[in-house]
This record gives C-alpha cells, sequence and structure tokens, in this order.
C-alpha cells in the first residue's frame, strides 16, 4: 500500500495515499483530510481533524461523508470534545441536500439537515433551498428557507 507522509506542527504523519487521493473537479472527486493542533489558551491545546470521504460518483448524481472531531488537552477546557459526521447528495437536475450528526461531551447531540434545488427559469437560475438544525442538547428545532434568481449580464 502507497503512503504519504506530511509533516504537521513538528509531527510526522503517515496515511495511505487514497486519503489524499484529488482528481481534477470539485469533491466528492477528491478524498480530503486534515489533522491540526491549535492552541487554546494559554495551557492547553486542541487536536482537530475531518476528513470528505466519496461513497458514490455517476454522470448525474454523487455522495460523499464527512467525519469531523475535536478534543481539549489541557487548560481550563481539557477534556472538551466533538465528533460528527454528515452525508451529503447531489443530483444533476440541481437537487441536493444533507443531513448530519454532531456530539458535543457534557452538552448532547445536535442535528442538522437541509434540502434545496435549482435550476433554469426564463433567462436566469432560480435555486431554493432550506435547512433545520437543534442545539445541542435540545429538542428544540430552528431553520431558514432562502432563494435567490440570478441572471447572467449581457
Amino acid at each position: 500500500m502507497e503512503t504519504s507522509t506530511i509533516v504537521i506542527l513538528g509531527l510526522l504523519v503517515v496515511v495511505p495515499s487514497a486519503l489524499a487521493d484529488c482528481r481534477p473537479g470539485p469533491p466528492p472527486y477528491c478524498k480530503d483530510w486534515h489533522i491540526g493542533i491549535d492552541r487554546v489558551n494559554t495551557r492547553g491545546s486542541v487536536v482537530h481533524g475531518h476528513a470528505n470521504i466519496p461513497i458514490h460518483q455517476s454522470p448525474s448524481s454523487s455522495s460523499h461523508a464527512q467525519v469531523h472531531g475535536s478534543r481539549v488537552f489541557g487548560g481550563p477546557q481539557n477534556g472538551a470534545q466533538t465528533v460528527g459526521g454528515n452525508l451529503n447528495y447531489q443530483h444533476s437536475n440541481g437537487l441536493h441536500g444533507s443531513v448530519g450528526a454532531t456530539h458535543t461531551r457534557g452538552m448532547g447531540n445536535s442535528f442538522s439537515g437541509t434540502v434545496g434545488g435549482s435550476g433554469r427559469l426564463g433567462p436566469g437560475t432560480l435555486t431554493v433551498g432550506g435547512g433545520v438544525n437543534t442545539l445541542p442538547g435540545s429538542s428544540k428545532v430552528q431553520g431558514q428557507v432562502g432563494a435567490t434568481y440570478s441572471v447572467p449580464l449581457p
């Protein structure tokens, strides 16, 4: 198995090359990942990461999954942690959507979902979409809906 070697903040990370596989075009053609370490205060550090993984690709539709997480070491927020994931879908007819969930230690779970679409209307393109989400540990739902109409300038 081929591997890639990456140095992050003095740490040596060896990962399978498949995780860094990017072909021409927008995601989900591209498998990408990121691992980082940042300071959160004078005595703490946060380790965070995410990965984008293609699940399905055809000429008419695509879907990909994303996973993410972070953990704080040291300082007043020591032990703070989040983990989560999303599933995204896009069709060539303009339909797109996603669902996701995140768990925040000490606060609970939050959930989200979006749906939208776009298509030609007269000389321009109409795009409509909306989404809902819950706050961590709450069953209350909040959301938004929007629409845009764009016309190319001559």
